[in-house]
């Protein structure tokens, strides 16, 4: 897959929700009447509730934020309509979130979340108190103009930055760098949070704005845990392809014509005993990306070492070039070993050293069998028995080479 694509693919959804919130902002599309008072608690409780079941701790941590926030507002009416302190909550809430979005996910129930959790009352009760003993002084503080302490040659509006502005921008910017350095789903959806508290900040945070602000927010984390939850079910963790799991429901789309590839990496055991299992995961990584890239097809993990792929339409030839290509790229891939090899059972140097990095360059291969349906292989049980018989057939011919069934 293009490198453009694989970013795209982690970015449509939060893209969207923000050109709706864009939308309903500008008055070109209404979504008003669907806007009511409550239905933030109900799709922030719906993404809380997820995050915590699936264990998605930055999901979690984010709907709880917003969760408590929104009802200190609505509810409770303790965080007073004073513009100094809801500039600044919505800056802490932005800071927190992309501090948030570089942690790994884990259960929020354990004592990580547990602290998360006293993060957030302690900055609620920080903020009340702030409020109640100097309103003034902390609204100096947040207006106070950083940007004149820049050089008088820069454009007029950075020099005119304020303090609030300073936090929700590096905020902003934080969790926009993560989000590209390492696109995933969550950590996009999290940028995605920020952007429209920003948005939030210098719309006017209003009492509509507030509803849209956290209505988006609890359905983009919605989605976000139920997409995790796809995830979880349908791709295989170790290479990032779709699983088998994957495999059976995409068969269900399929027509009547069809090929599918059985992918084998070959002398795999032998890899893995002398090597370790960990240059294993590293090889099985890298010829799923190379299946998924040059195989032709919708690429998917049977199961240990073998792979297939599906390809649409009845053209074998096609079919059998796009695999050609993709086997000569896995050949000539050099695989730089992360481990050291192992010398003999009882070498404990040699057990240390392993996962530690080597610097050796190993090549690998892969033997591949091919069907096509036909009259006589019509279901996709059959058409896989005949690419299994296939693949054997360049087993025994030498391997690191195509075998297409007759």
């Amino acid at each position: 897959m293009p490198l453009l694509l694989h970013r795209l693919r982690y970015c449509w959804l939060p893209g969207l929700l923000l050109a709706a919130v864009a939308a309903q902002y500008f008055n070109l599309l209404s979504f008003r009447g669907l806007l009511l008072p409550k239905l933030p608690y109900l799709l922030l409780g719906i993404a809380l509730s997820l995050g915590i079941f699936f264990k998605l701790s930055r999901v979690a941590f984010v709907a709880a934020l917003l969760l408590a926030g929104y009802t200190a507002v609505d509810f409770f009416q303790v965080v007073p309509a004073s513009e100094a302190v809801v500039g600044l909550a919505l800056a802490l809430a932005a800071v927190n979130i992309s501090l948030v979005s570089i942690s790994e996910d884990r259960s929020p129930l354990n004592g990580f979340g547990v602290l998360l959790l006293a993060a957030i009352a302690a900055q609620g009760a920080a903020l009340a108190e702030l409020q109640r003993c100097c309103s003034a002084q902390l609204a100096g503080w947040l207006h106070f103009p950083v940007g004149s302490m820049l050089p008088p040659w820069l454009p007029d509006i950075l020099r005119g930055v304020q303090s609030e502005d300073l936090l929700l921008m590096s905020a902003a910017a934080f969790a926009g760098l993560r989000a590209f350095w390492r696109p995933e789903h969550i950590g996009v959806g999290l940028f995605a949070c920020v952007l429209l508290l920003l948005g939030a900040y210098y719309a006017g945070a209003g009492e509509g704005t507030l509803v849209l602000l956290m209505a988006s927010s609890g359905l983009l984390l919605t989605l976000l845990a139920l997409r995790s939850a796809y995830e979880l079910a349908f791709r295989d963790e170790l290479t990032g392809i779709p699983s088998r799991r994957a495999y059976s429901r995409y068969l269900l789309t399929l027509g009547r014509r069809y090929s599918i590839a059985v992918v084998d990496i070959d002398h795999f055991k032998k890899l893995n005993d002398r090597y370790g299992h960990q240059v294993g995961d590293q090889a099985l990584r890298m010829v799923a990306g190379q299946i998924a890239r040059y195989g032709g097809g919708r690429a998917f993990r049977y199961g240990g070492e073998e792979f297939v792929v599906v390809l649409r339409g009845g053209d074998s030839e096609r079919a059998s070039r796009s695999l050609e290509r993709m086997r000569e790229k896995i050949a000539g891939y050099p695989l730089r070993l992360r481990g050291a090899p192992r010398s003999g059972k009882g070498d404990s140097r040699a057990i240390r050293k392993r996962g530690q990095g080597g610097g050796k360059v190993i090549k690998t291969t892969v033997s591949v069998g091919l069907a096509s349906s036909s009259r006589e292989m019509r279901s996709p049980e059959d058409v896989l028995g005949a690419a299994d018989r296939a693949l054997y057939r360049a087993k025994r011919g030498g391997r690191n080479k195509v075998c297409v069934h007759k």
